[in-house]
């Protein structure tokens, strides 16, 4: 079990948002968008957000973009 989940595997949302990246922030920002949205917007390419977000999933402990959007949400990053 991720030591950043609950008993039930939730994630805990209990970790500082300093632990990302700034072009993972960037990344969460804007989660709500399609991945290739995403890429097409910041001017990377569609693999690299895909590892962007695996990323973000390993120090975070989320699991699905759902979950993201509502951690992006709790943190303000948003609106």
């Amino acid at each position: 079990m991720n030591l950043l989940t609950n008993n039930y595997g939730i994630p805990a949302l209990n970790f500082d948002v300093g632990i990302l990246t700034p072009r993972e922030i960037e990344i969460v920002e804007r989660t709500l968008l399609p991945d290739k949205n995403i890429a097409w917007d910041l001017g990377i390419s569609y693999f690299t957000v895909l590892s962007h977000l695996k990323s973000i999933r390993q120090k975070t402990g989320l699991q699905d973009k759902g979950q993201l959007v509502y951690f992006g949400t709790k943190k303000g990053i948003i609106n």
